[in-house]
C-alpha cells in the first residue's frame, strides 16, 4: 500500500487511502520539519532548535524529550512511518511521488504550473504550531507558490485569456501591493482587453507607490510593459528567466577581491559549492551556501575563489560585501543594504529609511537577474536574513565563523584544515620546493604545530620568504614551544592571536570559561562530561553548543559509550591555555586537580565493571570526587570496557600530567585503575614508560609504599616481554618490601608471581615459596589473594611431581573462585588444572578442564587470558589426536600474543603450532612458523617453552632433510 504526505495545506498523512492521525504538538512539528527536508539528515541540535522555537531551557533534557517524540511519532504513523535514524540526527525517507511538495516542484519545472498550483490546499502546514517553522520554512514556500502563479498567469496571457485574468490580478495586486510582476500582468491584461486607459492608470499607481514607499523606479519588466501599452510592440518576457534579462539600464559589475595566488587544495569542496549554487534547474528558491570554519581557516580566501569560478554563471554581476562579523561591531544590515543599493545604481537620496523597505528595494533591483551575492564574515542569521534576494537566478555565498544553521534553505560547508600534503604544497609555493625539500623533518614539524591552519602557515611562509637565510629548523624549534608559539605566528599585519581574539571576546561568560578550561588539557578529544568537570557548570551543554557554533570547538563524533566528543584545534588549544593562564593562574591547578579527581572516580567505577583477575594487587583506596553526581558516574561507566577504551588517551595523558606536576599519588591511582584493563591495548613499551614515570614521581615524593607497588608493576610488565634473573630478583625484592610494609596481599601476589615465573625460567618448582605466598595471603585476609596463592601452590606441587597432593589444593582454589563469584578466576583455575593434567598424562582431565576454560573465557572479555587459554587448548588438542584443531587454536593465540606484545605467550603458542604441524605430517609448515618465532622469542627466558620450540624445530628440520639445529636468534 502506498503512503502519501501533504504539506501544501494542513499536514496530512494517508496510508492505503486511509488518513493517519498525527499527534498535535511536538510530533507534528517534527514530522513537518523532516518532510520539508525530505531525504536529508536533520541534526538533533537543529530539531531541538525547531521544536522548542529556540527556547529550549535545558538542551540535554530537550534531546531526551526529542527521542521520546520520535518514538511517539513512529508509533502514531505505524506502517506509514518514514522516520529513519541517521548519524547525529533523523530523516524522512520518502519517494519522489509520495510528497506533494516534491510533485509541486516537479510539475513547475515541467511548465505544468496550473497542475502544480492545484496541489495547494491552503496555507502550508496551517495546523502545525511553530513560529520558527512558519517564519523560516513556510515563508519561502509561499514565495515559491507566487513564482509559479506568475508563470501560470503568463501562460494564460499567452493563450489569449487576458480578460478573464483581470479580476484575479486585481485581487493579487491588492494582496501583494509591491509585487511588480502581478502589476505588470494586470497592465498587460487590461491592455489586451482594449482597456488602455485603465492599463496606464494602473502603471501610474504602481510607479508612484514604488517611489513613495521604496524610493525606486519601476523595474525593467514594468517599464517594458508600459512601453508595450504605449506603442503596441510585442509583450515583454513571459516569465522570470533563469538567466540574465539585463537591459541597458543595468550595469553588470564585479566587486570580488582578487583571488589568492597561492591557494592550494580543497578542490572537492569547491566543486560541491559550485554545484549547490548552480544546480537547481527549474527550482523556485534562491540557493544559499554558507562557508564556515575556525578563525584563520581560510574561509574568506576560499569563498572568493569559489565566487571567481562562478563569474560566467552570473553574468549580471557579482556583489561583494564585508560584514565584519568577527569584530566587536558587526555591520548593521540596514547599512549594508544601503551599500548594496548604491552599488546597483540607486541614488543615495532614493534609498528608503526603514530596514524592511531597503530589503524590498534591493530584492526589486536584482529580481530576475543572474547575480551572485557574496557576504563575507557574517556574524549571525539575523544580520544576513534581510540581505537575501527573492527570485531565482540569483545565488548567495556566505562566509562566517558561525554555522548559520538557522538560515532558511542554507547549505553549510565546513572548511577543514589543510592536510599535511596540502600544507607542504602551500609552503613550497611561498618559499620554493627546493628549500622545503632541503629542510626535511623541520618543515614537517612546522606543518604539525600549525595544525593545517592556513593563516598560521602563511605567516610561517612569509617569515621564511622574507629571510632566505633563516633555517626552517630554527623557526620550527621556536614554534614547538607552546609558550611562545602565538608570539612566533605573527608577520606584518598577519597575526594568529589577533585573528582568534574577536571570536573569543564574542563568547558568553560560561562559553568563554569552558574554552579557557579546555585549553588546560590541550588539543585532545574530550567527552561532554569533561566540560562539566572543568567548569563546575551544572549544565555545560549551552556553553559547548556556543563553542561549536562559533567553530572554536570541533565535534569529532560519538565515542563507544555514545557520548559526543569534541576537540580544540591545535592552535586554538594554545590560545585557550594562554587565556586560562591570564585569567586565573593560581586557580588552574585546582581546576586540573578536580578534573583528575573526576577522571579517577570514573576510572574506579569503570574498572569495577570489568573482569577482575585475582592475580592483581588490590587497588589503593581513593576518595570519590563529588563533582559529578553518582547517577552520572553510573551512567557514563555502565559499560566499563567501553568507557576505558574511549578515554584511553585521556587517561595516559592524565597519568603523565599528574606525575609531572608532582601529584604522585594521584598519578599512581590513575595508573593502577586504567592499566588494570588497558595494558592489553596500550603497547607494552608505552605501559612500561608510564609505569616508570609514576614510580619515579612516587619515589621523589617519598611515597615508598606506593613506589614499591609500582616497581612490582614494572617488573611484571617487563616479564611479559622477556624473563631473566634480574627480573626475578626484582620480584623477590618487591616481596620483601611488601612484607616489611605489612602489605601482605601484595606480598602474597609477589611471592606467587616469583614462584610462577621462576618455574617458567628455570624449570624448578619452588613449593616452599608458594607456601609462603599462601601464608601471606592468610595474614592479609584478602580472599582474591588467597585464591591466587592457593592456585599457585597447587601448580608448584604438580610441577614438582606431586600431582595427587596438588589436587586438594585445586579443589580449595575452585571453592574460593566460586565464593568470590569471579568468572576469570575460575577460568584461570581450569587453565591451571589442564596444564598440570597434560603434564602428567591425564589427558581426559586436561581436555575437560581446557574445554571449561575455553567456554568461559569469551564471557569474561580478557584478551590476554584468551590468548593463554586458547594456546593451551591448542596444545591439548594436539595431545588428544586433533592436530588440525590444535594448529588453528594455537595460531589464534599466537596472533593475540604478537598483538599485545606478550613474548612468553608467543613462545608457548609457537611451540604448539610447530607440534601440531608435525603431528599432521607438515614439517615445512612447522619450520615456516618456528624459524621466525625462534628469532623473535628465542631469548624470552622461559626455559620450558623455548625448549619446546627448539625440539619441534629440530624435528621439522630433520624431516625435511635439513640440519634441524636451532635457528639463529
Amino acid at each position: 500500500m502506498t503512503t502519501t504526505f501533504k504539506v501544501l495545506g494542513p499536514l496530512e498523512v494517508r496510508h492505503g487511502g486511509e488518513r493517519v492521525e498525527v499527534p498535535a504538538g511536538l510530533a507534528r512539528v517534527l514530522l513537518a520539519t523532516l518532510l520539508l527536508r525530505a531525504n536529508q539528515t536533520v541534526t538533533v541540535d537543529a530539531l531541538v532548535e525547531r521544536l522548542w522555537d529556540g527556547r529550549a531551557g535545558n538542551p540535554a533534557r530537550a534531546r531526551s524529550t526529542l527521542h521520546m517524540v520520535v518514538t511517539r511519532l513512529r508509533q502514531a504513523l505505524g506502517e506509514a512511518n518514514v522516520v529513519r535514524t541517521a548519524t547525529n540526527g533523523y530523516l524522512a525517507e520518502v519517494g519522489p511521488d509520495a510528497l506533494d511538495l516534491h510533485r509541486f516542484r516537479a510539475l513547475a519545472a515541467e511548465g505544468r504550473c496550473a497542475e502544480a498550483l492545484g496541489l495547494w490546499r491552503g496555507e502550508p502546514l496551517s495546523d502545525v504550531r511553530s513560529d520558527a517553522l512558519h517564519q523560516e520554512d513556510v515563508e519561502p514556500l509561499r514565495e515559491e507558490r507566487l513564482v509559479v502563479l506568475e508563470r501560470r498567469i503568463e501562460a494564460d496571457l499567452a493563450a489569449g485569456r487576458a480578460v478573464d485574468l483581470v479580476p484575479e490580478l486585481r485581487a493579487l495586486t491588492k494582496a501583494y501591493p509591491l509585487r511588480e510582476r502581478f502589476w505588470g500582468q494586470l497592465v498587460l491584461a487590461l491592455h489586451r482587453g482594449d482597456r488602455q486607459a485603465e492599463a496606464l492608470a494602473e502603471y501610474r499607481a504602481i510607479s508612484e507607490r514604488l517611489v513613495e514607499e521604496l524610493g525606486v523606479d519601476p523595474s525593467q519588466y514594468l517599464r517594458a510593459v508600459h512601453h508595450t501599452v504605449l506603442v503596441g510592440e510585442p509583450a515583454p518576457p513571459a516569465a522570470p528567466p533563469a538567466a540574465s534579462t539585463a537591459s541597458t539600464a543595468w550595469t553588470a559589475l564585479c566587486q570580488l577581491p582578487p583571488e589568492t595566488v597561492d591557494f592550494v587544495g580543497r578542490e572537492d569542496l569547491c566543486k560541491e559549492a559550485i554545484a549547490l549554487l548552480t544546480g537547481r534547474s527549474g527550482g523556485t528558491g534562491v540557493p544559499v551556501v554558507a562557508i564556515t570554519g575556525p578563525p584563520g581557516g581560510g574561509k574568506s580566501a576560499w569563498t572568493v575563489r569559489v565566487a571567481h569560478a562562478l563569474r560566467d554563471r552570473f553574468p549580471d554581476g557579482q556583489l561583494f560585501v564585508r560584514l565584519d562579523g568577527a569584530g566587536r561591531a558587526p555591520r548593521d544590515p540596514g547599512e549594508v543594504l544601503a551599500e548594496l543599493l548604491t552599488a546597483v545604481g540607486v541614488a543615495s537620496s532614493a534609498i528608503p529609511d526603514r530596514l524592511e523597505a531597503r530589503a524590498a528595494a534591493f530584492r526589486a533591483h536584482v529580481a530576475d537577474r543572474a547575480v551572485l551575492l557574496v557576504l563575507d564574515d557574517a556574524a549571525s542569521v539575523a544580520q544576513v536574513r534581510h540581505l537575501l534576494p527573492g527570485t531565482p537566478g540569483t545565488a548567495v555565498l556566505i562566509s562566517s565563523r558561525r554555522r548559520l544553521s538557522g538560515l532558511p534553505g542554507v547549505r553549510v560547508l565546513r572548511v577543514p584544515p589543510l592536510s599535511p600534503a596540502m600544507a607542504l604544497d602551500l609552503l613550497s609555493l611561498m618559499i620554493g620546493a627546493d628549500r622545503v625539500a632541503a629542510a626535511g623533518r623541520a618543515v614537517d614539524e612546522v606543518v604539525e604545530v600549525c595544525g593545517g591552519l592556513p593563516l598560521a602557515l602563511r605567516i610561517v611562509g612569509a617569515r621564511l620568504a622574507a629571510r632566505p637565510s633563516l633555517p626552517p629548523a630554527k623557526l620550527a624549534a621556536r614554534l614547538v614551544d607552546e609558550r611562545r608559539r602565538l608570539d612566533e605566528l605573527a608577520a606584518g599585519d598577519l597575526e594568529v592571536r589577533a585573528s582568534l581574539e574577536p571570536s573569543y571576546e564574542a563568547l558568553a561568560p560560561e562559553a568563554a570559561l569552558a574554552f579557557r578550561r579546555l585549553g588546560l588539557l590541550g588539543a585532545v578529544d574530550v567527552a561532554s562530561w569533561v566540560v562539566r568537570a572543568l567548569t563546575g557548570l551544572d549544565d555545560p551543554e549551552p556553553a559547548v553548543e556556543q563553542l561549536v557554533e562559533a567553530n572554536l570547538l570541533e565535534e569529532t563524533g560519538a565515542d563507544a559509550t555514545g557520548e559526543p566528543r569534541y576537540r580544540l584545534h591545535d592552535v586554538l588549544a594554545v590560545y585557550a591555555a594562554e587565556m586560562a593562564a591570564a585569567d586565573d593562574p593560581a586557580g588552574n591547578d585546582a581546576v586540573l586537580r578536580a578534573y583528575f579527581g573526576v577522571l579517577t572516580t570514573l576510572a574506579e567505577a569503570a574498572s569495577g565493571r570489568t573482569t577482575q583477575s585475582v592475580d592483581e594487587v588490590p587497588l589503593s583506596p581513593v576518595e570519590p570526587s563529588g563533582v559529578l553526581p553518582a547517577r552520572e558516574v553510573e551512567r557514563l561507566t555502565a559499560d566499563g570496557v567501553a568507557w576505558l577504551l574511549a578515554e584511553q588517551v585521556a587517561l595516559e595523558r592524565a597519568i603523565e600530567a599528574t606525575a609531572r606536576r608532582g601529584w604522585a599519588v594521584e598519578s599512581f591511582r590513575l595508573y593502577e585503575r586504567a592499566m588494570r584493563y588497558l595494558d592489553v591495548f596500550v603497547p607494552n613499551d608505552r605501559v612500561i614508560e608510564l609505569a616508570g614515570v609514576v614510580e619515579r614521581a612516587l619515589r621523589d615524593a617519598g611515597e615508598d609504599r606506593w613506589a614499591g607497588r609500582m616497581r612490582y608493576h614494572l617488573a611484571i610488565q617487563h616479564i611479559k616481554a622477556s624473563l631473566d634473573d634480574e627480573l626475578l630478583g626484582s620480584l623477590a625484592e618487591c616481596a620483601r618490601g611488601f612484607g616489611r610494609d605489612g602489605d601482605h596481599a601484595a606480598e602474597a601476589l609477589a611471592l606467587a608471581s616469583l614462584a610462577h615465573y621462576g618455574h617458567l625460567h628455570t624449570g624448578v618448582a619452588d613449593v616452599a615459596l608458594a607456601r609462603r605466598a599462601v601464608e601471606a595471603a592468610r595474614r592479609s585476609g584478602v580472599r582474591s589473594a588467597a585464591c591466587s596463592a592457593r592456585r599457585e601452590l597447587a601448580l608448584m606441587l604438580a610441577h614438582s611431581g606431586r600431582y595427587e597432593e596438588a589436587l586438594p589444593h585445586f579443589d580449595e582454589t575452585l571453592a574460593l573462585c566460586r565464593e568470590l563469584g569471579n568468572e576469570l578466576a575460575e577460568v584461570q583455575f581450569n587453565h591451571s588444572v589442564a596444564r598440570c593434567a597434560l603434564q602428567h598424562g591425564d589427558l581426559a582431565r586436561a581436555a575437560e578442564a581446557s574445554a571449561r576454560a575455553v567456554a568461559r573465557i569469551d564471557v569474561v572479555d580478557d584478551l590476554r587470558g584468551t590468548g593463554y587459554v586458547t594456546s593451551l587448548a591448542g596444545r591439548v588438542a594436539v595431545a588428544t589426536g586433533r592436530p588440525a584443531e590444535g594448529v588453528r587454536l594455537a595460531t589464534r593465540a599466537y596472533r593475540i600474543f604478537v598483538e599485545v606484545g606478550e613474548g612468553i605467550g608467543a613462545a608457548n603458542a609457537a611451540a604448539s603450532i610447530g607440534e601440531g604441524y608435525l603431528a599432521l605430517g607438515r614439517p615445512a609448515d612447522a619450520l615456516a612458523v618456528l624459524e621466525p618465532a625462534l628469532r623473535e622469542y628465542g631469548e624470552v627466558g622461559t626455559t620450558l617453552e623455548v625448549e619446546r620450540m627448539r625440539r619441534a624445530f629440530a624435528e621439522a628440520g630433520a624431516a625435511v632433510g635439513g640440519t634441524g639445529g636451532p635457528a639463529a636468534p
